[in-house]
């Protein structure tokens, strides 16, 4: 196989799924190294470049957390995304284990081969965007030299070059595009994981509540039925019924209202239209969609500001921008440490709106802070975080919300973002490609 075809590094013990990775990935003109264990993993990772691994979890002796952990902490493999591939279930402490290690993705089996497909497309595009930008730096290197022999040409070759870098710039704009979109699909799956599991104690209840009305009832039935039926029987059954009833109905309606705010964050986050909402309400229903998140360590959010405050913006990327903030406080605010704080303050000047974030956490020092929004800058490689999250978020707020951002931070003094956008978005040509 030819070495200018892109590497793929698939790791799974088991051989058939080998089969099925190529068979549903053959489109994208790869390399595909197979290995059936953690160390052969290993000893590949440092033998070829790969622009991707896909990585089984369960695997015996050294499984996929351990290898990937390996990797990414070696200079020479560090910067190889990786995607961890498992049969089990979504289970919170697991999944946010094969995060911490540093894999960029997280897929349950069985794998949808669209979705696999889309992934490993936008490695690769980034990939190619890469090695295309490498051989710019390489070319420009070469001109300049060519042009302290010979300064007549350098006009034509400028011109020439312009055009050239126009044209990756183009290309890194539609890969971004697709970084963004990922982001998005992230997000929904987040508040899925959410809302499943805050469902879980409403019709939990639900359940006990029914069957204990269900056995008191079929009771009196079968004592009515045998002429056994006494007036306490009929007098107990009637004092606990509507306890009972009412128990289900409120528990259902805490459903329904769970579920009605699911529908209208995941339409936001999949669609992301325009429209006039609510900015206080919508971002109570985000924080609550991550309250899962958040209640593992103890962690508060407070929402200060106007109840009342009406915007006409994209609410999906609000929507993504509160995710991104809360999951960089969890991951690097707080790390370990329980009982972190969270505030959001929102105000309204003339006609913008400013979002003020800010965590009680770890902070940053001065040199982390200002490559904060630098796309795969990460304080956390190999345990955790790929460096896109503050990238996509800068975006979103300067580009999707036409607004700005800053942040400010100390160590130890916890983290502060000042975002201001828009009330009322004007669409132009721009927006409406968006």
């Amino acid at each position: 196989m030819s070495d200018s075809l892109p590497k793929i590094l698939i790791v799974d013990d088991e051989p058939s799924n080998h089969r099925v990775y190529e068979r549903t990935l053959e489109s994208l003109n790869l390399e595909f190294v197979h290995v059936l264990s953690g160390p052969q993993a290993l000893a590949m990772a440092h033998k070829h470049t790969f622009f991707l691994i896909l990585m089984d979890v369960q695997m015996p002796g050294m499984d996929g957390f351990e290898t990937a952990s390996l990797i990414l902490d070696h200079p020479k493999t560090t910067h190889i995304p990786i995607i961890f591939i498992t049969a089990y279930a979504r289970d919170e402490v697991f999944e946010f284990k094969g995060y911490a290690t540093g894999a960029v993705d997280y897929l349950v089996k069985p794998i949808n081969d669209e979705i696999v497909l889309g992934k490993v497309r936008v490695f690769l595009d980034l990939h190619k965007d890469k090695n295309n930008l490498d051989e710019e730096c390489q070319f420009r290197k070469k001109i300049e030299k060519e042009l302290r022999v010979d300064k007549s040409q350098l006009e034509d070759i400028v011109t020439k070059r312009s055009v050239e870098l126009q044209n990756s710039i183009e290309n890194l704009v539609q890969a971004q595009t697709q970084l963004v979109e990922s982001e998005k699909m992230a997000s929904l799956g987040r508040l899925v994981a959410g809302i499943a599991h805050e469902l879980n104690t409403p019709i939990g209840v639900c359940i006990t509540a029914s069957s204990f009305l269900s056995e008191s009832m079929e009771a009196l039935i079968k004592a009515y039925k045998n002429g056994q039926m006494k007036k306490a029987d009929l007098n107990n059954f009637i004092s606990k019924a509507p306890e009972s009833t009412q128990i289900i109905l409120s528990n259902l309606n805490r459903a329904s209202d769970l579920i009605n705010n699911f529908k209208l964050v995941a339409v936001d986050i999949s669609s992301d239209m325009v429209r006039e909402f609510n900015l206080y309400d919508y971002i109570s229903k985000i924080v609550h969609s991550l309250h899962p998140e958040t209640r593992q360590g103890n962690h508060e959010i407070t929402i200060e500001g106007h109840h009342a405050l009406m915007v006409e913006t994209y609410p999906g990327t609000i929507s993504q921008i509160i995710t991104n903030l809360v999951m960089n406080s969890l991951i690097h605010g707080f790390n370990k440490a329980k009982n972190g704080n969270i505030l959001i303050k929102l105000s309204s000047y003339e006609d913008r709106i400013g979002l003020n974030y800010s965590d009680n956490g770890s902070g940053m020092d001065s040199e982390v802070k200002s490559k904060i929004f630098e796309p795969f800058y990460t304080t956390r490689r190999g345990s955790g975080g790929s460096g896109l999250g503050m990238f996509i978020l800068h975006n979103l707020v300067t580009q999707t919300l036409s607004g700005d951002i800053t942040c400010h931070s100390k160590q130890g003094e916890g983290t502060h973002f000042n975002i201001s956008f828009p009330k009322k978005m004007i669409l132009n040509i721009k927006n409406q490609a968006h």
